[in-house]
């Protein structure tokens, strides 16, 4: 299937990619950088030193199929009281690095190895001269996971929240059917948890994507589950699940 893309919502015709690059009326990239009210920039989640450099137009490709996902919703009178939400956008590692010192004996030989590494540094220790680098210890996301996903743009969590603040999951299940009715995706995960610490039922909806190429050919798998908890409870239908009181 060949998506058919506005030409200026196209990541392609545009010379470089940002936070305030627009992909549909209304919506640009910041919207998925973070979760809401932990908004970042590109250059504070992939910062080259430490992740290697990214393919920004890529990203931004693929979160063009998610911002017209969320123009489906905006202006739909079915959820006009109810606001929707990124919850989990671009995944950011844990920049977490250790400093490891590497014997090098001479000071042009500490200087020399030190270049090789980013932030990489050099000095005299105990033994002699050595090469200071940081070593990152944080978690690398395993190929295919939703993390991994995320970090690409394929993979975005959404919620909808009503005029109380809190997540609705009777409209939710609404918008996970509509979606799956209406919407081209890869997967579609309805996910009900009580982690809440007033033990309150939330409900997120998880909106994976595939990869969009330059040529924006894709094909999709539209895969369905539903999970409570982390625990899977259905796959390819969608299960409701409703607070206790209801």
């Amino acid at each position: 299937m060949k998506i058919l893309v506005d030409p200026q919502y196209n990541p392609e015709l545009i010379s470089r990619i940002t936070s305030e690059t627009k992909l549909a009326p209304g919506i640009t990239c910041a919207k998925f950088l973070g979760a809401k009210g932990s908004r970042t920039q590109f250059e504070k989640l992939y910062r080259q030193d430490f992740f290697g450099s990214v393919d920004r137009k890529e990203i931004a490709r693929n979160l063009v199929l998610h911002a017209n996902a969320m123009n489906m919703v905006t202006g739909n009178l079915d959820f006009s009281q109810h606001r929707l939400i990124v919850s989990d956008g671009i995944y950011e590692p844990n920049p977490d690095f250790e400093i490891s010192e590497l014997n090098a004996g001479a000071e042009k030989a500490a200087k020399t190895l030190a270049k090789q590494f980013p932030r990489g540094s050099y000095g005299k220790g105990p033994d002699g001269w050595v090469a200071r680098v940081p070593l990152y210890t944080g978690e690398t996301p395993s190929g295919g996971s939703i993390n991994d996903l995320r970090r690409t743009g394929r993979a975005i969590g959404y919620q909808l929240i009503d005029k109380n603040g809190k997540t609705d999951p009777r409209k939710s299940f609404d918008l996970a059917v509509f979606w799956k009715d209406y919407l081209d995706y890869d997967k579609l995960t309805l996910d009900y948890d009580t982690f809440d610490p007033s033990g309150d039922l939330t409900c997120s909806i998880i909106l994976e994507m595939p990869e969009v190429s330059t040529s924006w050919d894709v094909s999709y798998r539209y895969g369905l589950e539903t999970t409570y908890n982390g625990a899977l409870q259905t796959v390819n239908e969608l299960l409701e699940i409703l607070p206790e009181d209801d």
